[in-house]
């Protein structure tokens, strides 16, 4: 409004101005009203420098329109009703924020506002090893050191556990001790539903030992063993579904156990095969890894003891090693397979040595 009055204030007494100067020229007498005229201009060119100074404009900012003023702080949330539960406080952040956020940022955020412990969890403590048993090395263990300890042990299998027999004879015949004078019985073909009709007296599934036919029961009778080392199973797969096998391990075992209750028993995880052997004959690494964690968790639920050879002698794809095969390439181990399958065995003793359940003093007197 003022700088309008103070431009016409100005063109006027311009004006006026330049009429005086002209009627001066010409001898005219109308210098009153033109001087008159000059002053009212005047006047309005000093009202408009009067004004009052404007002040400056306010900066653009973020802050919604409800912040406080500068020099309140601003509060971070609206404190919701009494009677009404607040909603949780969402933020919307720009891509490139989203982007650069990460889980764990996120989650250390969240954390930030928990009240933690000051004093750290106290850890379980751990068993002392018994300082009264010596410690026996992984030397002396290929030694023979506790191979005592199989003594009275009995290991009953197909041809895998024929082919382990025919290696333990051959290291005792050179005068490397070997598993003690455990026993081993390997029938070629044999398979549990076999072995299971073998324990109702049909001699097509029992085992040649002494020269006769007999069952797993008889075997352990006149062995006296006090462990049972079983190996079977890759054929069943052939045939049976996983949980048909664990069915037929589950109605054998009753039958053993039923007339020997001491008998500790070990089952062996089901050996794998040569990937071109297992696709010939419908075998593959899915059901023998479905058949492995079954029979483990059977180990587990009946207190039995589950050997894993099978991850031992695995390639990247879940098949027998070609450097561990035998001759025949299917799915009977070489001797290279053989010294690491006797190594695991005798790694049982030694579980039972530390553990105190097994001395081999008490073994020499008996």
């Amino acid at each position: 409004m003022y700088a309008p009055l103070g431009l016409v204030g100005s063109l006027g007494a311009i004006a006026s101005l330049i009429s005086i100067f002209v009627q001066t020229r010409k001898g005219r007498s109308r210098k009153v009203p033109a001087i008159a005229l000059a002053v009212c201009c005047l006047l309005l060119m000093i009202a408009s420098n009067l004004r009052p100074t404007a002040e400056p404009a306010a900066p653009v900012s973020t802050v919604s329109a409800t912040s406080a003023p500068a020099a309140t702080p601003v509060p971070t949330a609206t404190p919701a009703p009494a009677d009404t539960p607040a909603p949780a406080a969402t933020e919307t952040a720009s891509p490139a924020e989203s982007s650069a956020e990460t889980p764990a940022a996120t989650k250390a955020t969240a954390e930030a506002t928990v009240s933690l412990p000051t004093e750290a969890p106290t850890e379980a403590p751990t068993a002392e090893p018994d300082p009264t048993i010596p410690p026996v090395s992984d030397e002396q263990l290929d030694e023979g050191y506790l191979d005592a300890w199989f003594d009275d042990s009995l290991m009953i299998g197909d041809s895998i556990a024929g082919g382990l027999r025919v290696y333990v004879m051959n290291e005792r015949a050179n005068d490397r001790p070997c598993l003690g004078s455990m026993r081993i019985v390997g029938v070629s073909g044999l398979t549990l539903q076999k072995a299971l009709t073998g324990e109702t007296k049909d001699t097509t599934g029992q085992v040649l030992f002494r020269s006769r036919f007999m069952t797993i029961s008889e075997v352990v009778e006149i062995t006296h063993a006090k462990r049972l080392f079983l190996m079977m199973g890759v054929r069943d797969l052939e045939w049976y579904s996983p949980e048909r096998l664990i069915d037929v391990y589950n109605r054998i075992l009753s039958i053993v156990k039923a007339n020997y209750p001491d008998l500790k028993i070990y089952i062996h995880s089901i050996m794998p095969t040569l990937k071109f052997y297992a696709e010939g004959v419908n075998l593959t690494y899915a059901g023998n890894k479905k058949a492995n964690e079954l029979l483990r968790a059977f180990c587990e639920e009946n207190g039995y003891t589950y050997i894993e050879l099978a991850d031992l002698v695995r390639d990247e794809d879940g098949f027998l090693k070609y450097e561990y095969s035998g001759p025949d390439y299917s799915f009977h181990p070489n001797d290279i397979a053989k010294a690491i399958w006797v190594r695991l065995l005798r790694t049982c003793a030694r579980d039972e040595y530390y553990a105190g359940i097994w001395k081999p003093e008490e073994q020499a007197q008996d």
